[in-house]
This record gives structure tokens, sequence and C-alpha cells, in this order.
């Protein structure tokens, strides 16, 4: 199954509060995540001006080494 940009920012915003940074000072981040069945994304996110996290875009993960 082929996944839209919306529905990966929107997973992405989902699982966000579990990957906030402790450190206040940082200003971007990134994580992976899976979606069933064997779909893997990294997603980036940067604070804005308010300091509230803003996502940026995503690539897609390739499981092949």
């Amino acid at each position: 199954m082929k996944h839209t940009a919306d529905q990966i920012e929107s997973i992405a915003l989902t699982l966000l509060p579990g990957f906030i940074p402790k450190d206040q000072k940082e200003t971007t981040l990134s994580f992976h995540f899976t979606l069933p069945p064997n779909s893997s994304f990294k997603v980036f996110f940067e604070r804005d001006v308010k300091l509230n996290w803003q996502f940026i875009r995503y690539q897609e993960v390739s499981d092949k080494m």
C-alpha cells in the first residue's frame, strides 16, 4: 500500500510527543517509524519562532542494505 504525504504527516504528528527532546534549546528533531506491512519513514521537524514543532519533510527508508 502506498501511503500519502498527508497520512505520513498525520502519523508523525501523532507520534511527535514521544520524541520531543528534553533539552529546550534543540531546534530540530527526526525519528523513524514503520507502517505495516513494510514501509519505513524518517520524518523531520523544526521549531518555529513560537517554539512549536513544525513538520518539515519525510523520506521513505529502504530496509535493504
